[in-house]
């Protein structure tokens, strides 16, 4: 019998994420559509939105996080995306990793706020209800309105 994949969607792959930075003692939130669905109606997603507390003005450091954590990470790209942006994009196994950094005085208060929940039967930390809120409108979408 073939060996199951274990990173199936894009649950499993925010559970082993956040596994990995709890084990080596990194603060990080999921937010986007998999905190969504614990404050509102869940919808469907085909990505993990990651907060890391890492310093943006230390952009190896992010990229060997990401790496070490079993991310595909363009390290190039994402250095010069966290330069200018505060954010890059890696890849776990075959889904999209949006990850973002502390580029505003409101993660220090976001990250005070987070929320530990069960993710089918393992603890990861998400945005509260308020904080998603406030992030969803600084990227103002339309899906998000």
């Amino acid at each position: 019998m073939p060996e199951r994949d274990p990173h199936h969607d894009v649950v499993d792959v925010a559970r082993h994420l956040s596994a990995e930075l709890q084990r080596r003692g990194h603060e990080y939130a999921l937010g986007g559509a998999i905190a969504l669905g614990y404050w509102s109606t869940p919808r469907g997603t085909l990505d993990v939105n990651l907060t890391l507390f890492l310093s943006p003005d230390k952009p190896g450091a992010v990229v060997k996080l990401l790496q070490d954590i079993g991310c595909e990470v363009d390290t190039a790209e994402a250095s010069a995306f966290i330069e200018e942006h505060g954010f890059c994009r890696a890849t776990f196994d075959r889904f999209r990793v949006d990850v973002f950094l502390p580029i505003t005085p409101f993660y220090d208060v976001a990250r005070d706020r987070r929320k530990c929940v069960d993710l089918e039967g393992q603890p990861v930390m998400i945005w509260d209800a308020e904080t998603l809120a406030v992030f969803k409108m600084m990227f103002f979408r339309e899906k998000d309105f």
